[in-house]
């Protein structure tokens, strides 16, 4: 990578930061819709320094995925929420630890303001979970991040929250070229 890349990578990381810090946890007398705005509004100004379209929609999913944890903090309703986890869901995740964030995220928003909406929490962790366990086990990703997942899991079930009941087992395994167990009759 060019050096002007990695400035410019080095300054969307620094703005990123610097918003962050006035719309974050510390920023109490914000509404959410002016900190949706103003991402929005710097998303415009770093999409003009994007060359290519790789650029151009890594720096959209970044801010969606900052606008879903501001929102996370400040959303009180629903459908606050629901807008900003959309757009990360429309656009896609940077990387599977957003998606396990925005999973995590998710199903700790509905457990403290809205338990209707745990089930669709349970199944982003889920789905999170399951992508996870596909990394090989020795993957520093996968190991911190299945250990977060526990954690947030274990908090959302000492709320009273617990997951859905899978549906039950068919006995047969979904492996490619698996076949059912023969029995031998003695």
């Amino acid at each position: 990578m060019s050096s002007s890349r990695e400035l410019f990578w080095q300054w969307i990381i620094k703005e990123r930061h610097d918003a962050f810090m006035a719309f974050g946890p510390g920023s109490e007398g914000v509404p959410l819709k002016t900190a949706e705005f103003k991402y929005l509004a710097l998303q415009k100004n770093l999409l003009e320094g994007a060359r290519t379209d790789w650029e151009r929609q890594h720096i959209k999913r970044l801010i969606a995925h900052d606008i879903l944890t501001v929102s996370y903090l400040w959303a009180h309703t629903w459908a606050e929420y629901e807008r900003a986890l959309r757009r990360v869901q429309r656009l896609g995740y940077p990387s599977l630890e957003y998606r396990m964030h925005a999973a995590c995220e998710t199903l700790e928003w509905a457990a403290n303001r809205d338990p209707t909406k745990a089930p669709l929490g349970w199944a982003l962790v889920a789905e999170a979970e399951r992508r996870l366990r596909r990394l090989r086990r020795r993957h520093h990703v996968r190991k911190q991040a299945l250990a977060a997942i526990a954690s947030v899991k274990q908090r959302v079930t000492r709320k009273g929250l617990t997951p859905p009941t899978p549906p039950p087992s068919t006995g047969t395994s979904r492996r490619r070229g698996s076949r059912p167990r023969l029995r031998l009759m003695a």
